[in-house]
């Protein structure tokens, strides 16, 4: 089979053995954004051309492929949901020759005040995971974090956290960006043990935010240091929001991942950095659930 991850960066695809083995990657910045719906298929051409014109098996898409602004809006399934429900609330897009590919739809769910949340493309990551236990806690770090709370093979529900757009925004934006350095520096670990560790003081997060300007008027955190304490500030604020139980499973690339491991062993939750390729076992699975 062929799985695709189609974010709004990135295209991400994999070459899927009929065991589950990824024969072959592919990643490319041509995300969803910019494109028509009349470009999908080409864009999908160009990419995997080759592969499709040699594999028969079948094409998943997940991602923001499916949202409204992609090829072809896949409704959202309401939580709690398993692969199963993905399975039967696919939809299907012409990629050429006279195929189709599977559009995998996101989740929904609401929280107990009521307020919707959704998710889109995390939901095969999840799905991709060994589940040890029968009640497994989860989180997908980065621009959207998502904490997800799965039950049984299935996801229960979830709630997202803004970190990383806000960690943009003010890292671009405002009295706080002009703090910053101008052009990225390496990561500052001792920094970002100090933003976790503040994230606890009293105040709250608008009160701590202010303190990365104030810290550095004073002398107090160096213009290297300032970026990765403005992020603990922001990941210990996002991490203390929850209530861990059990071992929290971290889906996230290497680098983002080493980084909310350190964030939770300083706050004393435990955690572990899932297998990567969660995505591609996500689609491999689903993709054992389609007819035929």
């Amino acid at each position: 089979m062929i799985g695709i991850d189609w974010g709004s960066s990135n295209f991400r695809a994999y070459r899927i053995a009929a065991d589950g083995a990824v024969l072959e990657r592919r990643e490319a910045d041509s995300g969803i954004a910019g494109l028509q719906r009349t470009d999908y298929p080409a864009v999908l051409q160009q990419r995997i051309g080759d592969w499709l014109a040699v594999d028969s098996g079948p094409v998943l898409l997940s991602g923001m492929v499916g949202s409204r602004q992609g090829w072809r809006e896949a409704a959202y399934v309401a939580c709690p949901a398993g692969l199963a429900d993905l399975a039967a609330a696919l939809c299907t897009v012409e990629i050429g020759k006279e195929r189709v590919g599977h559009i995998v739809p996101g989740l929904s769910c609401r929280d107990a005040d009521g307020v919707p949340d959704v998710m889109r493309g995390e939901e095969i990551q999840l799905f991709g995971l060994d589940l040890p236990v029968s009640t497994v806690m989860a989180i997908l770090p980065g621009t959207h974090s998502k904490h997800v709370r799965m039950l049984d093979g299935r996801v229960a529900g979830f709630s997202t956290m803004m970190t990383g757009e806000i960690y943009a925004l003010l890292s671009n934006h405002g009295l706080i960006a002009a703090m910053l350095p101008q052009e990225p520096s390496d990561f500052d670990e001792a920094g970002f043990h100090a933003g976790v560790l503040a994230s606890g003081q009293p105040g709250g997060l608008l009160h701590h935010l202010f303190g990365v300007r104030s810290r550095r008027l004073f002398g107090e955190l160096t213009i290297t240091a300032a970026p990765d304490f403005l992020s603990g500030l922001l990941v210990g604020h996002e991490l203390r929001g929850t209530e861990w139980r059990g071992e929290l499973q971290i889906i996230a690339g290497q680098n983002l991942a080493k980084r909310y491991l350190k964030a939770c062993g300083w706050l004393g939750i435990p955690a572990a950095i899932a297998p990567e390729d969660a995505a591609a076992r996500g689609l491999y699975r689903l993709s054992r659930l389609l007819p035929g």
